[in-house]
């Protein structure tokens, strides 16, 4: 039997909790049980506890500088986490610290409960036989790895052996949703809190309705691996998400666009192709440029004056360099090299109208120690001579 400690500072969910469950019939003792951190703490040093189901917010020590504590004495305990969607400024340290999972205490069940508990017991009994265990976010970044084949892994069946799984036998549909860029702006805090709260539902409709993996990039851009078929019965991913957009504009009045891959991919190493083809399907009324090209054009933005390489700004969005090149011209229409000298001949043209700055003084300005060299790449762009566009 595993033994389960639960701590929440308010006596019915406790007690909900408890009589929710045929504990016992998933292998599990409901060993103790505590009302805030310190006492939970207690009782994880002088009993054998497997692993804790914590509510995030607690008076005193909260749920995440409890499991900061347990992980440092007994890093062997696994952590559920109890949230509200209020509370994702705390999920997201959950995520940090390599939380087994967490539940949705207004909309938790029996079936989801079970089913998070019996993915706990597995990975308790890898990390008895010493299988190093992953934090939320190396799997993370394991699944991004799947998107891009110049990162993509040599054995990805055995990084990510669910995605072995018999449901897989089709092969694999990709799917990525965003929040409308049309939708109410908000401070970066406030926008990586509402994105964690869209991660969060949509993974979880996702697990119960169908199944595969759900990840992120940059906490901008959800992105669902899936096999063919949904759990039960038959369906196709596209009218799924329609209905999926729905419940979470009632849920987070948040408006979701998405895009699926042409077609599912008989074989794994086909990810990185679908990915592509799922960013290019984007509605352009909607949203005309995918989030990485976004990205890299507010880093070139950022630092136009300075040496701007196509590999820097990969490093600086985490992708590879000669994914960003091929994804910027398919969605821009000209090479990153001509999107920089063609911005950069923006500000030269600024500058010679508005100041007085000589020729190779600007030159110098935008990056380019050779003189003669800005001159031709001006003359080429604009059909004049930087000194001829001053004195027409």
């Amino acid at each position: 039997m595993w033994n389960l400690l639960v701590v929440d500072d308010e006596s019915i969910v406790r007690m909900g909790l408890r009589y929710m469950l045929d504990w016992e019939s998933l292998g599990i003792c409901w060993k103790a049980e505590a009302a805030n951190g310190e006492e939970a703490l207690r009782i994880v040093e002088q009993e054998s506890i497997h692993f804790v189901m914590t509510d995030i917010r607690m008076p005193g020590m909260d749920g995440i500088e409890l499991a900061q504590k347990i992980r440092h004495r007994k890093p062997e305990v696994q952590i559920i986490f109890l949230s509200s969607y209020d509370t994702f400024t705390y999920v997201r340290e959950a995520l940090r610290l390599g939380a087994a999972d967490y539940l949705h205490k207004p909309t938790m069940d029996e079936d989801e409960i079970a089913d998070t508990m019996q993915k706990v017991i597995s990975r308790l009994k890898l990390t008895s036989h010493e299988t190093p265990r992953r934090t939320e976010e190396e799997k993370n970044g394991l699944c991004l790895s799947l998107l891009d084949p110049f990162t993509f892994p040599a054995e990805p069946l055995q990084l990510l052996p669910e995605l072995a799984d018999v449901s897989y036998k089709e092969g694999y549909e990709l799917a990525i949703i965003r929040k409308r860029c049309d939708a109410v702006q908000e401070n970066e805090d406030a926008e990586q809190l509402r994105f964690l709260s869209i991660l969060h539902l949509v993974g979880k409709l996702t697990a119960k309705d169908w199944g595969g993996l759900v990840f992120h990039r940059n906490l901008r851009e959800i992105i669902w691996i899936a096999p063919v078929r949904p759990h039960t019965g038959n369906g196709d991913m596209p009218s799924y998400l329609k209905g999926m957009r729905q419940k979470v504009l009632e849920l987070l009045n948040v408006r979701l666009i998405f895009a699926c891959g042409p077609s599912p991919c008989r074989d794994i190493t086909s990810l990185p192709d679908a990915y592509m083809s799922a960013l290019l399907r984007f509605p352009r009324n909607e949203q005309s440029d995918s989030f990485i090209v976004r990205r890299a054009k507010e880093y070139v933005d950022r630092h136009l004056l300075e040496d701007v390489t196509l590999a820097r700004v990969g490093e600086s969005i985490h992708v590879s360099p000669g994914y960003l090149s091929r994804i910027f011209f398919k969605e821009i229409g000209e090479n990153f090299s001509d999107y920089i000298i063609r911005n950069k001949m923006d500000i030269a043209r600024k500058m010679l109208r508005e100041t007085s700055r000589k020729v190779y003084e600007i030159a110098a300005d935008l990056g380019y120690s050779n003189p003669y060299y800005f001159s031709k790449l001006f003359k080429d762009r604009t059909g004049l001579t930087p000194l001829e566009y001053r004195n027409q």
